[in-house]
């Protein structure tokens, strides 16, 4: 089988922060030339790991153009499962996937969890998935098993103080799938073991903060068969045509000094103090920016 990887597609009408283009039109534009791939490269299967929609509410456009772009456009199977941007604050029969699943048919959209299983007797390939929160349900013997899940797994630290994720080498070694394509985490990267399997963590599909300014989306073109796989780089604009560069520097400062004040909470702290004590204190003590520390007082107030 040829099998498509994606990553987190978040899909909007809603405009990101110092993005200044048609950003609807460009969630749609990135999903033609997902399509124009199958159609292409004669994809069997497409594998979304979760957080199709950046929202489990969505507008009136975006669920008749979604609908109408994937009952045109899909001609192979679509799995996905739920991410937490899916799911947000709602059960799954009242967020959008289920909605999307019946309206493009749950025969070519299928949303899965971890109670579904999906064989493909010729290729003696089986699907499963683990959607957010989620436990890994277990590979079946002799097929070539595939997962789709959506959790935090990276190959090396988003930053500094990051707490809760799983390394994609230990996540490979526990569990004993030949394919494994994550969500969640946006930063894209391939992780193989000797034994020849895989994880692939495509990352966001969409650059929809000016810190991804740099970042090249891909998905993953991967054969069953020879278990080769290639990386198919999605066309995108240069950042000056689409983001106000003239924030790019000040968001850069802004995240340093964040992460400087984030590292250095373990270390400047006095058990005679409250949390807010301490944080008070840390950010006087340290000269934290003014910006930085407006983020932090108003979420202690929330």
């Amino acid at each position: 089988m040829k099998i498509l990887c994606l990553g987190d597609l978040h899909l909007t009408d809603n405009r990101p922060a110092n993005r200044t283009d048609d950003y609807w039109e460009t969630c749609k534009r990135k999903l033609n030339f997902i399509f124009d791939t199958v159609d292409l490269e004669h994809v069997d299967a497409i594998l979304s790991p979760g957080d199709v929609t950046n929202s489990p509410a969505l507008s009136n456009l975006e669920l008749r153009e979604l609908i109408s772009l994937f009952k045109t456009r899909l001609k192979v199977d679509f799995f996905t499962t739920y991410g937490q941007h899916d799911l947000r604050y709602r059960t799954r029969p009242q967020a959008a996937l289920p909605l999307l699943e019946e309206a493009i048919g749950p025969e070519m959209f299928h949303v899965m969890d971890k109670n579904t299983s999906i064989d493909f007797e010729r290729t003696h390939t089986t699907i499963n998935a683990s959607a957010y929160g989620e436990e890994v349900p277990d590979p079946i013997e002799d097929h070539f098993n595939i997962l789709i899940i959506h959790r935090m797994i990276i190959e090396e630290k988003l930053w500094n103080a990051q707490a809760e994720y799983e390394p994609s080498n230990t996540f490979l070694r526990q569990h004993n799938y030949d394919l494994i394509v994550s969500g969640d985490n946006h930063k894209s990267f391939i992780t193989t073991t000797k034994g020849n399997r895989v994880l692939i963590n495509c990352g966001a599909m969409l650059r929809s903060n000016i810190g991804q300014v740099d970042h090249k989306p891909f998905i993953v073109l991967f054969d069953t068969e020879t278990r080769k796989y290639e990386k198919i780089y999605i066309p995108i604009e240069d950042g000056e045509k689409v983001f106000k560069i003239g924030e790019v520097e000040l968001a850069k400062e802004r995240n340093a000094n964040l992460e400087t004040f984030i590292s250095g909470l373990s270390s400047s702290k006095s058990i005679d103090l409250t949390f807010e004590d301490n944080l008070k204190r840390f950010i006087k003590e340290n000269g934290i920016d003014e910006e930085v520390s407006k983020i932090i007082t108003d979420a202690m107030r929330k």
